[in-house]
């Protein structure tokens, strides 16, 4: 082997391997932002379903005593101020230093939700915001707003926007800014008086969220995000189980992401330049 075709082989197998280095650090990018927006929503669909289980005794909350338990809960409170028919009304759902829900996760803090009418009709607004409120592993903040857009569409939806969201666990935290949709797939017509002894009112919904969304993940690397097809959350899974998204990383190529189709695990796709690679929510 000459001295020139041994230097050129040696800038090949260079060139190669800084080719494959920067293929993995595209793909890397990629899944931390999607695996970070899992994360962001999921906790902010939490949020949902928290203010929801709050009313699940079928009750708006003009009807609601000044304060009450949280079904299946000893130590979860909701208050209502003020009592009546006035609007609008302060829900403060108040988890302590810590409550084990009948979903298993531990939440502490309070979700203090301000309605500007009650949560069931058409139009009305809720603007909700965090005292150090934590979720599982996750500390949220920012301001969450939805606004309850009717059933034109055979199902309630309502228009979401997450502003200054935040979501932080150790040293790492997530920035977050969506704006979505959300669908009331399935469950919407059940609650708590429907099957008190079981909870299956509380436990068949199945929401839809589509929309985009911006942040910076964990490595406060900015991107953005738009849902392809609608991410699927169910309330007996804490995680995604169906949907795709694009995601982008600032000067990063655009990654595909498919949550798969319907199975309640942590596992997902995600497409890169034609090609595909499994990563872990």
């Amino acid at each position: 082997m000459t001295k020139k075709f041994q230097f050129s082989f040696a800038i090949a197998l260079i060139s190669a391997a800084a080719f494959f280095a920067g293929c993995k650090k595209v793909v890397h990018m990629d899944i931390r932002a999607a695996s970070n927006s899992s994360v962001a929503f999921a906790a902010y669909n939490d949020v949902f379903e928290q203010v929801k289980l709050a009313l699940s005794f079928g009750d708006d909350l003009d009807q609601r005593p000044a304060t009450w338990l949280l079904p299946a809960s000893v130590h979860a409170t909701a208050t209502v101020t003020p009592v009546g028919a006035a609007f609008p009304k302060t829900l403060t759902i108040d988890f302590g230093n810590g409550t084990v829900g009948m979903d298993g996760v531990n939440r502490s803090g309070k979700i203090v939700a301000t309605f500007d009418g009650p949560f069931g009709s058409e139009g009305a607004s809720a603007e909700v915001l965090f005292v150090n409120y934590t979720t599982g592993q996750y500390t949220l903040a920012g301001t969450y707003t939805f606004t309850n857009n009717g059933t034109g569409s055979g199902k309630p939806t309502y228009a979401e926007t997450v502003t200054n969201g935040v979501i932080s666990w150790g040293t790492q935290e997530v920035l977050w800014n969506a704006s979505l949709t959300r669908t009331w797939a399935e469950g919407d017509t059940t609650d708590l008086t429907s099957d008190t002894l079981a909870l299956t009112g509380l436990t068949d919904d199945v929401f839809t969220l589509t929309g985009t969304a911006e942040g910076n993940d964990s490595n406060t690397h900015p991107f953005t995000l738009e849902i392809t097809s609608g991410v699927k959350l169910p309330s007996n899974c804490k995680y995604i189980t169906e949907g795709m998204v694009d995601v982008s990383p600032a000067n990063f190529n655009t990654g595909s992401v498919d949550y798969g189709t319907g199975e309640c695990d942590i596992q997902a796709t995600i497409e890169v330049d034609g090609e595909v690679f499994n990563f872990t929510l």
